[in-house]
């Protein structure tokens, strides 16, 4: 089995997918935290996966954006 790169329609729907789940991540980010220290606690590291995710994501973005831009 031989590995493809992914096509122009590929890219922009990896593309899509991306936006929509920084979205999500972005709008999950904008809350208020709970009263409870530890459920504080337990809020603040979910943030931080959600960031390190974000990061991740906007990572690939820019791969496939710089890949798009490549095939005109």
């Amino acid at each position: 089995m031989t590995d493809k790169a992914p096509d122009r329609e590929q890219l922009i729907r990896r593309q899509d997918e991306i936006n929509k789940q920084l979205e999500r991540l972005n709008r999950d980010l904008r809350h208020e935290l709970d009263r409870d220290p530890e459920e504080q606690a337990i809020e603040i590291e979910q943030d931080e996966v959600a960031v390190s995710r974000e990061s991740n994501l906007r990572r690939e973005l820019v791969m496939i954006e710089e890949r798009l831009a490549e095939m005109g």
